[in-house]
């Protein structure tokens, strides 16, 4: 078994990259939800 650092690395940079992205994805609709809702409850 050979250990590449550089391959690890970049393995877990793009675990965190892709993981941050769906966080990130996943707060921005739920405050778009949420602003929806805020308005919705509001004109109503």
């Amino acid at each position: 078994m050979c250990f590449h650092p550089m391959g690890e690395a970049v393995f877990w940079l793009k675990s965190l990259y892709q993981l941050g992205f769906v966080c990130f994805f996943d707060f921005y609709f739920w405050i778009r939800g949420k602003a929806k809702l805020d308005l919705k409850i509001n004109y109503s």
